[in-house]
């Protein structure tokens, strides 16, 4: 990069990562550049849900905040885009027709089109990474809860249950005794996803003693290792004792877990999903809850977000749900601000463009 051309900057933050922290990127990354800054918030006023109802002219983009349009009204004349859950569709890669580069504090920017950006040759920097810890540590945490039962058991207490029947002439055990879990040391704990998250998923389940299995057919033989590869989906659903989904939301993806594969898990397995909420068959899940088939699930995401009250999951007892909140930390907005300026500092302070997500595809 010049830094004696001045550059423009847009700035465009929410309620999640905040745009002062985003302002801060931009005041890092382009030092030494003379340049002019604008920002506003967008609100984050709807789920970012992949059903929602309004046509933003771009399909490729999903799970976005705002509309394009505010960021078409403000985009002239800028060189230098970085946003959060902003909607960077085509319309508004064609309208910035001086772009150099974008920033997306995001892992999977799927509010970006990003083929477009390449297209036009603009350099695009993501957040790799922000979420491994806390999702990975949410995964471990919902295999610890259904194998314990321990969810069960706090209920049982809080309701007075326990008191009630230890404090009878003849104590009653009855409901006590469901509340025996698993030992973890041994079993089998299956991973559909070898990316960032789930590999450490592995680690951690691994360091409390479960035997990891994974279904991976894009990652390297290498990653394998001190885990055992399953080259199928049905061997793993087949033989593992929980199974966790840990793979992107891509159109390849879609329903890629499906009835078939969850008649075949074993009547005492648990599932887990914190990737994508369309990655699985909702209905064939809830299915297999409803009638035993399995000994129950844990679930952040959903086909249809927020997850609506009259969903048959909200009524069953051997499920866990959250509101997709896995990648969600107290440090949220200023972590992910700071993997984004380290991804974005070497292109503009070194004219390094090794840590660009699309440096293959610019010409």
């Amino acid at each position: 990069m010049d830094k004696s051309k001045k550059l423009k900057v847009l700035v465009v933050g929410d309620e999640w990562v905040h745009t002062k922290d985003l302002i801060h990127i931009a005041q890092d990354v382009l030092q030494g550049y003379d340049y002019e800054l604008d920002s506003f918030d967008v609100i984050m006023d709807k789920p970012m849900s992949r059903d929602r109802s309004d046509d933003i002219g771009d399909d490729t983009v999903t799970e976005y905040c705002g509309h394009p349009q505010q960021l078409i009204d403000r985009i002239a004349g800028v060189q230098v885009l970085i946003v959060h859950t902003a909607p960077v569709t085509k319309q508004v890669i064609a309208a910035g027709k001086d772009l150099l580069a974008i920033g997306c504090c995001r892992s999977d920017a799927v509010n970006i089109n990003i083929e477009a950006a390449s297209a036009r040759g603009i350099y695009f920097f993501n957040a790799p990474g922000r979420s491994v810890e806390p999702v990975s540590d949410l995964t471990i945490a919902f295999a610890l809860l259904l194998g314990r039962n321990i969810l069960k058991a706090d209920q049982y207490v809080k309701a007075g249950r326990w008191a009630a029947d230890i404090n009878r002439d003849v104590p009653v055990w009855d409901e006590f005794v469901t509340f025996r879990g698993i030992t973890f040391k041994n079993k089998k704990f299956g991973l559909v996803g070898l990316g960032k998250i789930g590999k450490r998923v592995a680690e951690k389940a691994k360091g409390i003693g479960l035997q990891v299995l994974v279904y991976d057919p894009f990652a390297k033989e290498e990653a394998f290792a001190g885990y055992t590869r399953i080259t199928s989906l049905e061997e793993l659903f087949t033989v593992c004792d929980f199974i966790s989904i840990h793979v992107p939301p891509l159109p390849s993806n879609k329903g890629l877990i499906n009835k078939k594969l969850f008649s075949l898990m074993k009547p005492t397995a648990y599932f887990i999903n914190i990737a994508r909420g369309e990655i699985i068959d909702e209905n064939a899940l809830i299915e297999a809850l409803q009638q035993k088939k399995i000994a129950g699930a844990a679930l952040d995401v959903y086909y249809t977000e927020p997850l609506p009250q009259e969903s048959p999951l909200t009524s069953l007892d051997n499920v866990i749900l959250t509101p997709h909140l896995a990648g969600q930390r107290k440090d949220l907005s200023e972590g992910s601000a700071d993997i984004l300026r380290e991804m974005m500092q070497p292109f503009f302070q070194s004219n390094c463009p090794d840590t660009c997500f699309n440096k293959d595809k610019i010409k």
